[in-house]
């Protein structure tokens, strides 16, 4: 029987190779400092969601309107200055009387605020609007559709009454929604 051929390696190496073999080795995939980078890049993102989920921003509705005359109580000798809105009908539930109001006034864009005077239930339609309010040329056309009336007081009365006749954007702050509702999807979650 052949003699079994001599061993390029020496007995202790090979020992010792085999006692690494038989050992448990741990697997490190991150090491400790970027494991704590990651803790600190969660926290980071949670803080900036709890920031975003108490920073609220306004929400208004926009519309158009004239300027005009109206009689204040039951003097018809005394008048005031008033901005009067149409809105959408679907936007009559968002509307009531005293919410903030931005006016921009005539081409030059004149800026008032003011505050919401009078929401009237009743829709008014274009034909309506134009006989009562005495729309003609281009500002017959800021009526297109059935409309939610809103009066606006102007003030101060002297300078006011300089805009009478003239065509209004009105934007109205109808409350306030968390940042987070503009993402999209989020919303969804939200309410």
């Amino acid at each position: 029987m052949p003699s079994p051929e001599p061993s390029i390696f020496r007995e202790k190496a090979l020992k010792k190779y085999f006692r690494k073999q038989e050992q448990n080795v741990v697997l490190r995939l991150i090491t400790p400092p970027v494991f704590a980078c990651f803790w600190v890049i969660l926290l980071v993102f949670c803080a900036g969601g709890a920031l975003a989920w108490s920073i609220h921003v306004p929400v208004s509705v926009t519309g158009q309107g004239i300027v005009a005359q109206q009689a204040m109580g039951n003097s018809s000798q005394e008048h005031e200055v008033v901005a009067v809105l149409f809105f959408p009908p679907n936007e009559q539930a968002h509307l009531h009387v005293g919410q903030p109001v931005n006016l921009q006034i005539g081409p030059q864009g004149s800026s008032v605020t003011s505050s919401v005077q009078q929401v009237n239930t009743t829709l008014i339609s274009p034909e309506e609007a134009r006989s009562r309010f005495n729309l003609q040329g281009g500002l017959a056309q800021v009526i297109i559709g059935p409309s939610v009336q809103v009066t606006v007081a102007i003030h101060p009365l002297a300078s006011a009454r300089v805009y009478v006749g003239s065509v209004c954007a009105a934007s109205i702050q109808t409350g306030s929604q968390s940042i987070l509702s503009l993402l999209p999807g989020i919303n969804y979650f939200i309410q």
